[in-house]
C-alpha cells in the first residue's frame, strides 16, 4: 500500500469492559460526527467524509469494520501528561545550560541502534523536520561562542522532547533537526508527530524565549515542516571513515522543502500527513496557497498540497 492509499476511520470510542489477563478489551466503536454522515448517492447508502469531501461506498465501510474487529491495536501515549507544564519545569534546566552548571551526558545514538534492529528494508515514517529561522544571520552577528552556545542548547532541547513522542532524531543539521517517528501504527504516528511539533514551537516560544534575553539573546524562531510515507532504511558511507544507517526516500527531503514554506513559528505539513491525522488535528489544519515555485506532484498530475497547523 502506497502513502496516498492510506486513510484512517475516526470512531468514538465507548469502552465497555478491559481484560488485563489477555490484553483484550471490548468498545463500542461510532463514528465522529464531526466527520462523517450518511448520504444516499445515486441510490446507494455511502459514508459522506467531511473533511477528504469523499464518498466511501457502505461496502466498503462494512469491510473496513469487519478487519478492526480481532486486530491488534498499537498504543503509544506521548510520555508526558502535559505540554505546558513540561516546559515551565525545563526553564531551569535552561538556565543551567547557559550557566555551564548542567551534567555533561554521555554520548548515546539511540536512533542508529534502533535502525540496527530493523528487520525490514522499508518502512512507513513521519518526518519532522525543524529549523532556526534566520540562523545564518545569527551565526555572523554573535560571537562564536555565544552562537555555538545557542545552538548547543536549542538542539539539547529539541531532542530531550523528540523521543517523549515515541520518536527518533535522524540528524542534526547545523541549525536544525530531522526526526522521525515510524512504523507499527503508521496511523498514529502522525498524531504523535503533530503533537511533538506543537510542544517544539511552545517550547521556544514559552519556555526558550523566555530564559535566552536574560543572556543577552533576541527572541528566535522556528519553522517546522511534516510529511509521511515510505521509505529505505540503508547503509551509507564508508566503515574507513564514517558509515552509519539512514533513512532515504523522498517524504525526507519533501519534509524539509515543506519546512521551507512555513512561517516564523508556523509548522505545515503535507497532504498525506493530514489525511492520516485524527478529527482533532485535522480540524485546526487548513489549505495554504502553494508557493509559485512548487513543483511536487502526485501521480495523477495534481499538485502535492500543503496545510498550515493552527493553534491548538
Amino acid at each position: 500500500m502506497s502513502a496516498m492509499d492510506r486513510f484512517r476511520i475516526d470512531f468514538i470510542q465507548d469502552i465497555i469492559e478491559v481484560n488485563e489477563t489477555d490484553h483484550t478489551f471490548h468498545a463500542k466503536l461510532s463514528l465522529d460526527p464531526r466527520r462523517y454522515e450518511w448520504k444516499m448517492v445515486g441510490g446507494e447508502e455511502c459514508l459522506y467524509d467531511k473533511l477528504n469531501d469523499e464518498y466511501i461506498p457502505k461496502s466498503f465501510y462494512e469491510d473496513a469494520v469487519k478487519q478492526i474487529v480481532g486486530a491488534p491495536i498499537y498504543f503509544q501515549p506521548r510520555l508526558i501528561e502535559n505540554p505546558d507544564e513540561y516546559i515551565i519545569k525545563r526553564v531551569s534546566n535552561i538556565r543551567a545550560e547557559f550557566n555551564d552548571s548542567f551534567p555533561k551526558p554521555t554520548f548515546k545514538d539511540k536512533s542508529e541502534e534502533f535502525l540496527e534492529e530493523l528487520e525490514v528494508n522499508e518502512l512507513g515514517f513521519v518526518i519532522l523536520s525543524l529549523d532556526i529561522v534566520n540562523s545564518t544571520i545569527l551565526s555572523t552577528t554573535l560571537s562564536s561562542d555565544k552562537y555555538s552556545k545557542l545552538i548547543s542548547v536549542l538542539l539539547f532541547e529539541f531532542s530531550s522532547i523528540i523521543p517523549l513522542f515515541h520518536g527518533h532524531i535522524l540528524k542534526y543539521t547545523g541549525d536544525g533537526i530531522i526526526a522521525y517517528f515510524p512504523e507499527p501504527s503508521f496511523i498514529l504516528k502522525n498524531d504523535l508527530a503533530i503533537d511533538c511539533a506543537i510542544t517544539l514551537r511552545k517550547l521556544v516560544y514559552q519556555g526558550i524565549n523566555s530564559v535566552i534575553k536574560d543572556y543577552g539573546y533576541d527572541d528566535i524562531n522556528i519553522r517546522i515542516g511534516l510529511d509521511s510515507g515510505e521509505a529505505s532504511i540503508m547503509t551509507i558511507g564508508n566503515a574507513e571513515t564514517k558509515q552509519h544507517k539512514d533513512i532515504i526516500g523522498s517524504v525526507v527531503s519533501l519534509a524539509a522543502k515543506i519546512q521551507n514554506t512555513a512561517e516564523a513559528g508556523g509548522i505545515n505539513l503535507g497532504e498525506i500527513t493530514l489525511r492520516n491525522l485524527h478529527t482533532g488535528w485535522r480540524l485546526i489544519c487548513t489549505k495554504i496557497n502553494l508557493p509559485a515555485n512548487w513543483k511536487y506532484q502526485k501521480e495523477n498530475g495534481e499538485p502535492y498540497q500543503i496545510y498550515k497547523v493552527g493553534t491548538a
